[in-house]
């Protein structure tokens, strides 16, 4: 008998070629859908079947650890989720919060207007001008030497008795960029809704780096972490640092009294950043050792154990100010030399991913003030400032044979002061440089950069020309905390310590 299937059409093209007006042929195909369907439950079930074989035959130890392995994961997405709706409830319940307290008081304010006559329009124009113009007297201003003094021109200088004025920021730069700061508001739906919505402490203040962290910290206790991940990563090695140092000197016990403070506490203190310096930050190390900036031990030490005797080491600059004892913040904030910035840094900025760069350009920006006669050879008795970290390279090409006579002032030019060894380390000890920050200022283009930092109530500032390179080096902030660094931190902690014990 012949294979009439070969002569048959394709299922394909029998179920194009049926005819919707035949009853007959709907039915056919309607039993072969059914069929194929039906086929298809067949074969999945089959699958499975074979795939629980498969994980039969596999050791029960195995199974276990691919159970364990899921539950972790699907845990961990679970504390995700979780962490992410905390945060979404936080942040709906504040805007709820908000919109009530805002409608509320457009609610008196509706009752006040309806009692009052209504105001012709050019009168409320006239307030508003008015408004803008006291606003625009009112903003803090200061002088700006942002220009900087191009080397190659103080020879020009010198020629002349000229004194440049310095540049300063006028009133009318500062309301126009109020009124840019207000036009980008009023396109927001919420800037009528919710109050100091763009302003940095709604967005960037301490109650949202105090949100942040907690939920951080949760996470990190589920998932057993030794550290919590925050905005500021050069926090996080310092946080774990303290916190290890800290632990293994309440077990050792080796701080008996104030008199052994100086080989329990600040010893392992000053190894403990030399280490950090020399692993997260190595370009840091020359600076450290030049600028002899000690500061920061006694500071660590005190954070470590409070007490009256680490208390009254801490240099006045670096003694915690009434809000940084009150609010919760990023640790690396109380290195910063000046009380004033400190305190906007935690007001404006604590919850700022941006916290550590903010760090390094205040730094990069301690400069000392002096005359430029004394500096350099035939210049003018002008004040200007020079950057703490522009002498540090030259003085790192010094030769140990160089002697006391040879480093001495006046430099002949502008370029051997910065390039030339032993005029850079003249310099840097003639401007006070290796006593610590007790003489450094701020140099203005910070205030530039950041004129929410600026406080006018103190003398901060530098005044005068800057006198620079070119080509200027900046410090960086260290890499995110990782479980290799701090490992070795560990490690090289409980080496350290164990070994006072034996000496």
């Amino acid at each position: 008998m012949p294979n009439l299937s070969l002569n048959m059409p394709p299922t394909d093209d029998m179920d194009h070629c049926v005819d919707p007006n035949d009853s007959h042929e709907r039915k056919k195909l309607r039993n072969r859908l059914s069929q194929r369907a039906f086929r298809r439950r067949q074969a999945e079930s089959i699958r499975e079947l074979r795939s629980l074989a498969n994980i039969n035959q596999k050791p029960e130890n195995e199974r276990n650890e691919e159970l364990q392995r899921e539950n972790s994961a699907l845990r961990t997405q679970l504390v995700d989720v979780q962490n992410k709706l905390s945060r979404l409830l936080t942040t709906v319940q504040g805007l709820s919060d908000a919109v009530a307290k805002t409608l509320d008081e457009n609610a008196v304010k509706t009752n006040d207007n309806k009692k009052q006559p209504e105001q012709p329009a050019h009168v409320s124009q006239h307030v508003n001008v008015e408004r803008t113009a006291t606003s625009s007297n009112t903003t803090a201003h200061w002088p700006i030497t942002d220009a900087s003094l191009p080397l190659e021109s103080l020879d020009a200088i010198t020629a002349t008795d000229e004194v440049p004025a310095p540049m300063t920021i006028s009133p009318q730069d500062l309301v126009l960029r109020s009124e840019q700061n207000l036009s980008l508001t009023e396109l927001s739906p919420f800037s009528g809704q919710i109050p100091k919505i763009w302003e940095f402490e709604y967005q960037m203040g301490p109650e949202s780096y105090l949100n942040a962290m907690d939920s951080t910290e949760k996470t990190t206790i589920i998932l057993g972490k030794r550290w919590a991940p925050s905005n500021s990563p050069f926090s996080d090695h310092l946080n774990l640092l303290q916190q290890l140092l800290k632990a293994k000197l309440d077990r050792t016990g080796l701080i008996t009294s104030p008199q052994s403070l100086a080989r329990s506490l600040y010893q392992p203190i000053l190894m403990v950043l030399s280490m950090f310096n020399s692993m997260a930050r190595p370009h840091m190390m020359d600076w450290y050792a030049k600028t002899r900036y000690f500061p920061t031990i006694y500071l660590t030490a005190w954070q470590i154990h409070p007490s009256l005797s680490t208390y009254g080491r801490l240099d006045e600059r670096f003694r915690p100010t009434e809000l940084q004892a009150s609010t919760q913040h990023p640790r690396v904030i109380g290195w910063i030399a000046f009380p004033s910035i400190r305190d906007r840094l935690i007001q404006l900025h604590a919850a700022n991913p941006y916290i550590d760069q903010i760090f390094c350009d205040v730094v990069n920006s301690y400069v000392v003030e002096a005359i430029m006669s004394d500096l350099i050879l035939g210049a003018p008795p002008l004040k200007v400032y020079v950057r703490v970290t522009d002498l540090i390279p030259a003085m790192s090409s010094l030769g140990d044979g160089e002697t006391a006579e040879d480093m001495a002032l006046p430099a002949p030019d502008a370029v051997s002061l910065f390039t030339i060894g032993k005029y850079a380390r003249a310099a840097f000890r003639f401007l006070n440089m290796d006593q610590g920050p007790s003489f450094y200022k701020v140099e203005p283009a910070f205030f530039g950069k950041y004129p929410e930092l600026h406080d006018d109530t103190v003398d901060i500032m530098a005044s005068g020309i800057p006198l620079k390179l070119d080509l200027q080096l900046t410090l960086t902030p260290p890499k995110p905390l990782d479980p290799l660094t701090a490992e070795t931190y560990h490690s090289f902690l409980e080496f350290y310590l164990d070994s006072l014990e034996t000496f």
